[in-house]
């Protein structure tokens, strides 16, 4: 199916919103009639260093959850492209929790809902859920723990989630260092699973179709082949 641009949002949602957001909503990539496994709502990185819903390792992931059977959507945040208002640094987890709730309303009930982000989109994924948003598991690329959006302290929160969580690092990120990321997401007593891409630096270039793969992975194993329905955590 082609992909479908969709707007949601806007002011009145209970969310700190600036306006409508832009994103691109796709169906999993089979020949079958069969409603989708799941859905993934993946989150671009840092808008003011060029993020956008078009970034290579979005899209990348995106295509491997389609394979991978689930719906997916990308979107712009407030003030990229055509989505309303300007960068905030923080807000923006409303932002998530607006596509969370719209890609909520395209799934079957049954259905899992799965939220995940690369760097800045990860750190908001994660500030969403800590925020109350529910979600089924967590696929967070290249999550900075000590940024200037949310402070460590902040992201400890995320100790309350019970659902499955993958982390994905790579070994030369000075941003997001395995040697950072891993213990701390441990400590939490997460349900989690920590992939280490060797070589890669924090954008992953040239290696995106490799993090699609680990992402397919983890949603087929944890959902996919088990038939796993929704217990929203």
């Amino acid at each position: 199916m082609a992909p479908e641009h969709v707007v949601f949002g806007g002011i009145g949602m209970g969310l700190d919103l600036a306006g409508t957001l832009e994103g691109v909503l796709e169906e999993p990539q089979s020949s079958n009639e069969t409603a989708s496994a799941g859905g993934l709502v993946f989150a671009h990185p840092h808008p003011l260093y060029g993020g956008t819903l078009r970034q290579p390792l979005v899209h990348h992931v995106a295509n491997a959850a389609r394979e991978a059977g689930f719906s997916t959507l990308r979107f712009n945040f407030r003030g990229v492209g055509r989505s309303a208002g300007e960068f905030d640094g923080r807000a923006e987890r409303d932002d998530i929790r607006a596509a969370a709730q719209f890609m909520r309303r395209r799934l079957q009930p049954s259905r899992p809902l799965v939220l995940g982000g690369f760097s800045f989109g990860s750190i908001m994924t994660a500030a969403a859920v800590i925020a109350g948003e529910p979600a089924d598991a967590l696929v967070l690329v290249a999550l900075v723990i000590r940024s200037e959006e949310f402070s460590e302290e902040e992201l400890v929160g995320l100790s309350r989630f019970r659902g499955p969580v993958l982390a994905v690092c790579a070994e030369e990120d000075t941003l997001a260092s395995p040697e950072v990321v891993g213990p701390f997401l441990q400590s939490l007593d997460l349900d989690l699973t920590l992939e280490v891409l060797p070589g890669a630096d924090h954008m992953f270039n040239e290696r995106q179709r490799e993090v699609g793969a680990v992402v397919k992975g983890f949603l087929e194993r944890r959902f996919v082949a088990t038939g796993t329905e929704t217990t929203r955590r």
